[in-house]
């Protein structure tokens, strides 16, 4: 009986507001979860790559329909390790939340400085990537969690240069000459393009960009494995794969 509730719920979703359909695949999935569960969702990949040459850690690229992209990073048993979804379409907002009911994160809705609250910001950092070039992506993210109050998963959330727009709060406010024109003016010159800045140096400034932000891509990692590991640069697919 429960299978044939489910069965029908799909389909009147389906018929009636594909968003709802939508969203609840994505709630279905986790980092974690076997490559057959990503594929019963959303259907075979359109790109699978090596992480790196020779890795036996594999980026898996789903798109069941052009608003959103799904990248699951999966390892040798086909178990993936991270999970990220990413929209450019401002009227698609998948919900997710970041191991507390607190840590709300809706794509196209959010902004970076809306996730946690002031007490836990201390505890994130603000992970930037501006490679300078047409070859190379632009990227703004925060990464949390990996204790306990997140049961050991890691999150983040943020933005990333697939959309070729970046949405604000304010109509007009561009976050991705904002964010690149504050990083050149911070990062330190002996860097490479990427750098993670701690909560106590980001400027007031910053902290107005963050409030402009408006966030098109979410990640978690499964239990006990560590983001930067498989994102130093980057959260979500990349653009230098898909386009």
């Amino acid at each position: 009986m429960s299978t044939l509730v489910t069965a029908l719920t799909v389909l009147r979703e389906t018929q009636t507001d594909w968003h709802a359909a939508e969203y609840r695949k994505l709630r279905e999935l986790r980092a974690g979860y076997t490559l057959e569960k990503f594929q019963k969702e959303l259907g075979p990949p359109v790109f699978r790559t090596p992480l790196e040459p020779g890795s036996a850690l594999a980026r898996n690229v789903y798109r069941p329909r052009e608003q959103y992209w799904v990248e699951a990073i999966s390892n040798k048993n086909n178990a993936t390790v991270t999970y990220a979804v990413t929209t450019c379409d401002p009227t698609f907002r998948p919900e997710f939340f970041t191991g507390s009911a607190r840590h709300r994160v809706v794509l196209n809705e959010t902004t970076l400085s809306e996730v946690l609250p002031a007490q836990e910001q201390r505890a994130a950092s603000l992970k930037i990537y501006f490679g300078g070039t047409g070859s190379s992506p632009n990227l703004v993210f925060i990464a949390y969690g990996g204790g306990g109050g997140t049961n050991y998963r890691q999150f983040a959330w943020g933005l990333n240069d697939v959309c070729p727009t970046w949405h604000a709060k304010t109509l007009g406010y561009d976050p991705q000459s904002s964010w690149g024109e504050w990083y050149r003016e911070h990062r330190p010159a002996e860097d490479p393009p990427g750098h993670s800045f701690p909560a106590e140096q980001l400027d007031e400034r910053a902290t107005d960009i963050m409030a402009e932000s408006v966030v098109n891509t979410y990640a978690e990692t499964a239990f006990a494995e560590d983001m930067l590991t498989y994102y130093p640069d980057q959260i979500g697919v990349s653009r230098l794969i898909v386009q």
